[in-house]
């Protein structure tokens, strides 16, 4: 049987539009057959998708994709193949959803300055009891007709110096990690290219993440071009690290991140699943 990999996914538990069991039935019926759930800050769908995975016949890896700080700059880590039990993983999830909780508040306070009220109260009934996140957001306005797309209410509202933006204390890097590592699992650097950072930088980062303790780096992500592909191997060969795949999977209405559309991992490299 040839393996379809996917390893950076979301569930209506963070920001996705699918619940964990709709997610895995997508996946399967897509042609993935090694999934991980790496929703935002939260392990809240994993119990859930591993019951799905079972009954679809598919392998599901523990997955959370973790908020933290790199020389004041934020970066995502996604960590695989962990105990979801773990006490060091619970309690940073509380910790970062505790985070996510008085950015939400804040966010919906500094909108409403700008005359658009009910705004945390509307992220937080799209949640649905999930992790409210910006995404919550941004369907709010674009429910509420403020903005016609993600994109565009990201430009207006969410980001630096734009009304609604708020800056998060995360924790750092290092923490991260333990983290991950504390709970048996496998850090990875969340789509690497993405955060604009200098080529100097995005080195430097690697070099410090792989010094710490981090295993891997996607190498092919959903809206990876071939240039990036081959700039992300590069990277992944010459700091030695192990490559990962993921779509970013949100909604099926976002035509970059499809489930089962991934490109090949490039030959020459040492794909992440074969360090556990």
């Amino acid at each position: 049987m040839s393996y379809v990999f996917d390893l950076h996914t979301h569930s209506t538990a963070s920001d996705g539009i699918l619940s964990p069991e709709m997610l895995v039935e997508k996946a399967s019926t897509a042609g993935v057959n090694t999934l991980a759930l790496t929703d935002h800050d939260t392990v809240a769908g994993l119990a859930a998708a591993q019951i799905a995975a079972k009954k679809y016949n598919i392998t599901l890896i523990n997955g959370i994709e973790l908020s933290c700080l790199w020389n004041n700059k934020t970066i995502h880590i996604v960590g695989l193949n962990f105990d979801p039990e773990n006490k060091t993983i619970i309690n940073a999830t509380i910790n970062l959803n505790h985070l996510r909780e008085e950015r939400a508040i804040k966010i919906g306070e500094k909108l409403k300055k700008v005359g658009i009220d009910n705004a945390y109260e509307n992220a937080k009934r799209i949640a649905a009891g999930g992790t409210v996140t910006r995404q919550h957001f941004s369907t709010f306005l674009i429910e509420n007709g403020n903005a016609k797309s993600q994109t565009d209410v990201f430009k207006r509202y969410l980001v630096n110096n734009k009304p609604g933006y708020v800056s998060v204390e995360w924790p750092s890097l290092e923490e991260t990690i333990a983290q991950i590592s504390g709970a048996g699992g496998i850090s990875v650097i969340a789509h690497p290219l993405i955060y604009k950072l200098t080529a100097t930088k995005l080195r430097n980062l690697i070099n410090e993440f792989k010094v710490l303790g981090g295993k891997a780096i996607e190498v092919v992500t959903g809206h990876s071009q071939s240039v990036e592909i081959e700039l992300a191997t590069n990277y992944a060969k010459r700091f030695g690290m192990a490559a990962s795949v993921g779509s970013d999977f949100h909604n099926e209405n976002t035509a970059w991140s499809q489930l089962g559309k991934l490109a090949e991992l490039p030959r020459g490299l040492t794909p992440v699943w074969e360090l556990w």
